[in-house]
């Protein structure tokens, strides 16, 4: 480890075997905290390649207790997160409309880390049970098309960083792997990241680990989602090939909206927000939750484009089968 904190200090990327070597140490436990600390805010302050991605989340990936679910075909909505802007549970209430039309779902989470509410946050504030072993998850999956994979449950060697990430208390690496390691190895996903120039870069690491389909995404006003206040970005990665574009919500009959219509203070606010959405309330909220499951209805191969996701997806919402979904998740999840 001594040889990766020289060359990392002396701003020098590591190669990918390097990197591969020195988080397997870590997360192995065979590192002390303060040489983990100096490594993390040393490539903080280098830096971080997509090589060094794509070996970190190989070696988190490999770590994690995997398994295999469904016929392959499910996706993910997990983002990074970070940016600071408290809005309401957009990719969570998205995954249960995508559903709802018959997407297959494995979406990763945690609790809130820089948010109001983390996507364990909302559905514990629903009443799911979210704390089940690998049997119950598939039950539920089979049973749902819909499963939450609680990260903490999933990457225990995760562990031997946390004293590590909670003194430095800022962004490190591991704040870019969550979305690169689904459990049930998703090989679709929306991927939210909390800057533009991760666009690019996501992308790369995505098709570095051989994912299908990837909208890599990141809103002009911030957001890691698609917004609906300003304009999105999108790197997206298919057929092995990386296209660069912008989306605005006008492009598909949606007004743009202010922060103050899609703003939670709380997982109680955000599940307000969003039954009131699935109820078929016409508001911002809603018009944001179409445009993620719009997107995520696309990658899942329910339809052939975003604007034919979108228009699925406020009829899902108005005809109750998004809330009949986030329903009968609560109900299968506290049953078994």
């Amino acid at each position: 480890m001594k040889e990766y904190l020289i060359k990392i200090n002396e701003h020098n990327d590591l190669s990918f075997d390097e990197m591969e070597s020195a988080i397997k140490m870590i997360m192995t436990g065979q590192i002390d905290q303060p040489d983990i600390e100096s490594f993390l805010l040393g490539l903080n302050k280098k830096g971080i390649s997509e090589d060094e991605i794509t070996a970190a989340a190989s070696v988190m990936k490999e770590k994690s207790l995997k398994f295999d679910i469904g016929d392959g075909n499910h996706i993910d909505t997990c983002g990074t997160g970070g940016t600071g802007i408290h809005t309401f549970n957009c990719s969570t209430a998205s995954s249960f409309v995508a559903a709802a039309g018959g997407a297959k779902i494995t979406k990763h989470g945690n609790k809130a880390i820089s948010s109001k509410s983390g996507s364990a946050d909302f559905l514990i504030e629903a009443g799911a049970d979210i704390n089940h072993d690998r049997k119950k998850l598939i039950t539920i999956f089979n049973k749902i098309g819909f499963v939450f994979l609680f990260a903490p449950l999933h990457h225990q060697a995760m562990k031997y960083v946390m004293p590590a990430r909670q003194k430095i208390a800022q962004k490190t690496i591991f704040n870019l792997l969550g979305p690169h390691t689904n459990p049930c190895n998703a090989k679709r996903q929306i991927l939210g990241v909390y800057h533009k120039r991760l666009l690019k870069t996501f992308a790369k690491v995505s098709k570095n680990l051989d994912m299908e389909h990837m909208l890599i995404v990141h809103g002009d006003d911030g957001l890691d989602e698609i917004t609906i206040t300003s304009e999105t970005n999108i790197a997206e990665l298919k057929d092995h090939k990386i296209t660069e574009y912008k989306i605005s919500p006008k492009e598909f009959g949606i007004n743009l909206a202010s922060f103050e219509e899609i703003y939670a203070n709380s997982p109680q606010e955000s599940l307000m927000m969003v039954n009131k959405a699935f109820e078929g309330e016409k508001s911002a909220v809603q018009d944001m939750i179409a445009m993620n499951s719009g997107a995520a209805l696309y990658i899942a191969r329910i339809v052939d484009s975003i604007n034919d996701g979108v228009e699925l997806a406020f009829e899902l919402m108005n005809n109750g089968k998004a809330a009949n979904k986030l329903a009968e998740y609560v109900g299968v999840s506290n049953s078994i």
